[in-house]
């Protein structure tokens, strides 16, 4: 009993000397300091505790407020003072899409390392000049395409096996501050992509209102439904994908649970369930259960906000790290979103 206490003693130090030991040799500027950063990506830098040397915003009067409410972080309003500065390893962008290519580039072209969150680009092609400017500069850019972080959607891509068909519902309320296909559709798009490589659309149907997609998937031997709709409502908020296979299916809500329910099989063809009682069988493979408030049960984490921003940075610092949302990881996403403008124009 004595030597198992100790065992969880040392295991609880572990744990902690592990979070208290994380060093960082370079220092980290941010550009935008609106809604998204602060709900997703600023608790994560803070969580980490890395090193954020300058907040980069266009205005004077939001400077002002940071320098007074942020200690040891510099706020300015030129861009230029980031980029010369010789300790800044890499730079966190989260401002306007319509800004975020320009930005990319100009960081790149200073030789420093990029974060930018999505959309990277306005188009393909101006997507395939920021990667021409990343192979020139030698620099590395990771866009935060969050879903490819999940560890639900990446115990799900570990775990699929002889794929058949999936369903996916990506449902949110009203969108008419930007393109809902950049601004939010690139998302199921690009998890897609992720999951089942490369896909092709079949066909796409548009609600009357216009705020509805139906789409016909096909990836190799895959097929797929998805329906994107900016007509239901934001606090009800929906994601939900039922995947397929030969011998179960894989269903994930709302990065809350995923599970997995295998097919009872036959005998002479006929349904074991027609003939015994009890013999479903579903596993919970992930469960975001509130009943200890920790860290890998926050939404934040589940959604692939950490390990996103983990993975940056440790790219950065030269530790061992895998950039899952490389600007060419992202051109497939963005072939798919002009083949639906394409399509429905």
């Amino acid at each position: 009993m004595l030597s198992n206490l100790l065992f969880i003693e040392k295991f609880k130090h572990l744990r902690k000397y592990k979070y208290l030991n994380r060093s960082y040799a370079g220092k980290y500027a941010f550009i935008g300091i609106g809604n998204h950063s602060i709900n997703n990506l600023y608790p994560v830098i803070n969580y980490l505790h890395i090193p954020l040397k300058y907040i980069v915003t266009k205005s004077d009067a939001t400077a002002k407020k940071i320098n007074n409410n942020f200690l040891n972080i510099a706020a300015v309003t030129d861009l230029n003072v980031v980029l010369k500065d010789p300790e800044i390893k890499g730079v966190f962008v989260c401002a306007h899409p319509d800004v975020h290519s320009e930005l990319v580039k100009e960081i790149l072209s200073a030789g420093k390392n990029v974060f930018v969150e999505k959309p990277v680009a306005q188009n393909i092609n101006t997507l395939n000049k920021l990667i021409e400017v990343e192979k020139d500069t030698g620099k590395a850019c990771l866009v935060g395409m969050q879903r490819r972080y999940s560890p639900y959607f990446n115990m799900l891509r570990k775990k699929l096996n002889n794929v058949q068909s999936y369903n996916y519902r990506f449902l949110t309320g009203a969108y008419p501050e930007g393109d809902r296909l950049l601004d939010l559709f690139i998302h199921p798009l690009d998890i897609i992509n992720f999951l089942f490589g490369n896909g092709n659309i079949h066909a796409v149907q548009q609600s009357s209102d216009k705020q509805t997609l139906l789409l016909q998937m096909v990836h190799n031997k895959v097929i797929g439904t998805i329906e994107l709709s900016t007509a239901y409502s934001w606090s009800y908020a929906s994601e939900e994908m039922t995947v397929n296979t030969t011998n179960g299916v894989f269903n994930l809500l709302n990065f809350n649970t995923l599970t997995y329910r295998k097919k009872p099989g036959a005998i002479l063809g006929l349904p074991k369930e027609k003939i015994f009682s009890n013999v479903d069988a579903c596993y919970t493979l992930l469960d975001r259960s509130s009943f200890l408030p920790i860290f890998s049960k926050n939404e934040i984490y589940a959604s692939g906000y950490y390990d996103e921003i983990d993975s940056f940075v440790r790219l950065c610092e030269g530790q061992n790290s895998l950039n899952k949302s490389k600007l060419s990881d992202l051109l497939p996403t963005y072939r798919l979103i002009e083949e639906v403008k394409n399509k429905l124009s």
